[in-house]
């Protein structure tokens, strides 16, 4: 596995990679966001990296065999807020490998021990995740993503809150330092 970092769209090696794996996108619940197609959408991750949100921040693009695997990044959402995983998209084949987790998340995590809030953040339509992080962090049985990588167990749901004008359902890390 190869672990890019990039701020914006300046590696052309890593935004062709990128652009290859995200234009085999079909599903209208994800083309807006990270097909190339519709990199004039404010909400499209190639806007995003062309627009600067990642300067403050790194995004990780995963290849394999020279094919694009998964990306996401971390970014500077306030002065003492960073976001987790923001944009990250897998590729079907890839799911349920915890290549975020393993990856992506140890790496970020690394960059951003000078916020003073960490968050991992999602979406309704894939709030299961929050659900797994609220059950796992009352001790339950989480059911969904059993095997999910340990660094996981360390955020817990803190409710709802408005992120970039979406209402996102969101996690905070708890380091062994707080």
């Amino acid at each position: 596995m190869i672990i890019h970092e990039i701020h914006d769209l300046s590696n052309k090696y890593v935004v062709e990679l990128l652009s290859q794996g995200l234009s085999k996108i079909t599903d209208e619940q994800y083309v807006t966001n990270y097909h190339p197609d519709y990199a004039s959408n404010t909400g499209n991750l190639f806007y995003i990296l062309e627009n600067g949100r990642y300067v403050k921040g790194k995004y990780y693009v995963l290849e394999e065999d020279n094919k694009f695997v998964c990306s996401g990044g971390w970014n500077e959402y306030e002065p003492d807020i960073a976001l987790m995983l923001s944009r990250l998209y897998i590729v079907p084949e890839h799911r349920a490998k915890y290549h975020a987790g393993n990856y992506i998340l140890p790496k970020a995590l690394e960059e951003v021990k000078r916020y003073k809030h960490i968050w991992i953040t999602c979406n309704e339509y894939n709030k299961s995740i929050y659900h797994w992080f609220d059950r796992a962090n009352k001790g339950k049985r989480t059911g969904l993503f059993n095997d999910w990588p340990e660094i996981y167990r360390k955020f817990v749901p803190i409710g709802k809150r408005d992120i970039y004008y979406t209402e996102q359902y969101v996690a905070e890390y708890q380091s062994n330092d707080q």
